[in-house]
C-alpha cells in the first residue's frame, strides 16, 4: 500500500509558505475582522504559529469546523485492495478517479490481508485460478469489463482522491475504526501524509467506541432462510438482480409542479392541491413551460428534488463500483453475500467457459468461509453480490438515468437504470418522460 500527497492548496504569493493554513486563519477570522484579505493573509504568513493556533481555537473550541474546508488536497493512493477502496470511497464528501477495471487488462497484484495469515495460501490459490481463467477469457475475446466479474475483491487497484481537511478528518477518523485491518492501515497512512501539513487541522481521528461499532455494523449477515433470489431485473434475458421500490407511491407529477408554483410566490399547500387537480392536458402544458428549450445536458430544475425515493437492491460488485459513485444519495449496504446469487456476464455463457465460471464461483465461496469475519469477503468475486438500500431525490435520479442507461454506460448497471426509470416513467410520467441515457436525447431540445 502506498500513500502520496501530491498536492495540496495554498496562497498565491511570491513567498507563500507551504501550507493551507495561511489561507484557513486568514479566512476563519474574516467574519470578524475589519481587515481586508489581503491584509489576513499577511497577518497569517508572517506567523505561522500563532495561524495554527488561531485555527485550533476557531475550529475545535469555537466548533467553527467549516473553516477547514478551506484547506484542499490532492492524494495518490495505490496497491489497495478493490474492498478496501469500497471503505475508502464511501465518503461521500470527496472525489475519486480510480483504476477501471473496464478499460485496463489487470495483471496479478492483489492485497494478502492480516486476517488470512493462517489461511494465506487457500486465498492466494484462489487469486491464481482466478487470474488464470481472467486470462482466458481475455484471450476467448471475452472483453475485459465482463471478465473481471471472475476476479477477486482482494486485487488492488488505485485512485486519485481530492478533498478537504475537515472530510479528510472525518475519513481517517472511519477508517481507523474499520473491522478491515487494511482499511486501518489506509487510516494511517492518510494520516501520516496530512499531519505534518496542516497539524491544525487534522485533530480527531481515535474512533470511540460507538464509532467502531457503527463502522462493523454492516458486515454481520442475519441468518437467512432465503434459498433462491427472485430475480426482476436482466440485461437482454440474462438476469443480473433485483430492485424494488421502497418509498410509497404518491402523485409525484402534481409535488413536482406545486414546488415550480412556490417559486412563484404560491402557498405549498394550494399549489399542491391545485396540481392534483389539473387534468392530463393541463399537467402536460404545464410541465411542457417548464421542460421548455432544456437539452440532455442540463440538470432537472431544483424542485425536482422534493421528491425523494428509497429503493432496494441486490447487484453485484461490479455494477455496485458504478452505483456508489452517485454520492448525492444516501446508500446503506450490507456485505457482499453468497446466498444473493452470482451475476455472470452472458460473454462467458459458451458451455466450456459457463462449467469453469461456476466452479470458480463454487472455489471462491469455499475458500471465503475458512475465515470468519468481514475479511472473507475478500475471497469473493466481482460478479457476487450484495443488498442495499438506495436514497436520492428526483433531480439525482435523472442524473443516475442520463448516465447509467446511456448505450456507453456499463452493461449490469444499465440494466438497472432503465429498472429505475420503468417504475419512475408509471408513476410520474412526466417527470418520467426526461428519463434516459444522454444517447436517447442526444441533439434534441426538449419543448
Amino acid at each position: 500500500m502506498k500513500v502520496t500527497l501530491s498536492g495540496f492548496n495554498m496562497e498565491v504569493h511570491e513567498n507563500p509558505v507551504r501550507t493551507p493554513e495561511v489561507l484557513t486563519a486568514a479566512y476563519a477570522r474574516v467574519s470578524r475582522s475589519e481587515k481586508t484579505l489581503a491584509q489576513l493573509r499577511e497577518v497569517a504568513r508572517a506567523n505561522v504559529e500563532k495561524a495554527r493556533k488561531s485555527n485550533e481555537s476557531i475550529v475545535y473550541d469555537m466548533g467553527h469546523a467549516s473553516i477547514a474546508e478551506h484547506a484542499f488536497f490532492n492524494i495518490d493512493i495505490e496497491d489497495v485492495s478493490r474492498l478496501a477502496l469500497e471503505e475508502l470511497e464511501k465518503h461521500r464528501l470527496a472525489s475519486y478517479t480510480e483504476k477501471s477495471q473496464r478499460y485496463v487488462k489487470l495483471d496479478s497484484d492483489w492485497h494478502l490481508p492480516e486476517e488470512w495469515a493462517d489461511n494465506g495460501q487457500e486465498l492466494l490459490q484462489l487469486h491464481a485460478a482466478a487470474v488464470a481463467f481472467y486470462k482466458d477469457l481475455l484471450t476467448a475475446g471475452v472483453a475485459a469489463e465482463d471478465a473481471r466479474y471472475y476476479l477477486p475483491l482482494a486485487v488492488t487497484g488505485q485512485v486519485g482522491l481530492s478533498c478537504n481537511a475537515r472530510s479528510a478528518e472525518h475519513m481517517i477518523l472511519r477508517l481507523a475504526a474499520s473491522p478491515l485491518a487494511e482499511a486501518r492501515q489506509l487510516a494511517g497512512l492518510l494520516f501520516g501524509e496530512l499531519k505534518p501539513v496542516v497539524p491544525s487541522l487534522i485533530r480527531y481521528v481515535e474512533p470511540s467506541a460507538w464509532v467502531r461499532r457503527e463502522e462493523a455494523a454492516g458486515w454481520t449477515l442475519l441468518a437467512s432462510e432465503e434459498t433462491r433470489l427472485e430475480e426482476n431485473v436482466s440485461f437482454e434475458g440474462s438476469p443480473v438482480g433485483r430492485l424494488d421500490l421502497c418509498s410509497p407511491v404518491d402523485d409525484w407529477d402534481a409535488i413536482v409542479l406545486a414546488h415550480h408554483a412556490v417559486r412563484a410566490g404560491a402557498p405549498f399547500s394550494a399549489a399542491l392541491a391545485g396540481a392534483r387537480q389539473l387534468s392530463p392536458e393541463g399537467r402536460s402544458e404545464a410541465f411542457a413551460r417548464i421542460t421548455d428549450g432544456m437539452s440532455v445536458h442540463d440538470p432537472a430544475p431544483r424542485p425536482w428534488e422534493h421528491v425523494s425515493l428509497t429503493w432496494e437492491w441486490v447487484l453485484s460488485a461490479a455494477a455496485f463500483a458504478q452505483l456508489k459513485r452517485h454520492r448525492l444519495a444516501g446508500i446503506t449496504p450490507a456485505a457482499y453475500d453468497p446466498r444473493l446469487g452470482f451475476t455472470h456476464p452472458a460473454a462467458a455463457g459458451t458451455d466450456v467457459l459457463a462449467a469453469r465460471a461456476r466452479d470458480l464461483v463454487a472455489r471462491s465461496e469455499a475458500t471465503a468461509a475458512r475465515v470468519e469475519g468481514p475479511a472473507r469477503v475478500y475471497a469473493l468475486l466481482s460478479g457476487h453480490r450484495r443488498r442495499l438500500t438506495w436514497t436520492a431525490n428526483l433531480r439525482e435520479t435523472l442524473h443516475f438515468s442520463r448516465l447509467r442507461e446511456d448505450a456507453h454506460a456499463q452493461w449490469d448497471i444499465r440494466a438497472f437504470a432503465g429498472a429505475v426509470s420503468a417504475v419512475v416513467r408509471e408513476h410520474a410520467p412526466r417527470c418520467g418522460s426526461l428519463f434516459g441515457g444522454k444517447d436517447a436525447f442526444e441533439g434534441k431540445v426538449l419543448s
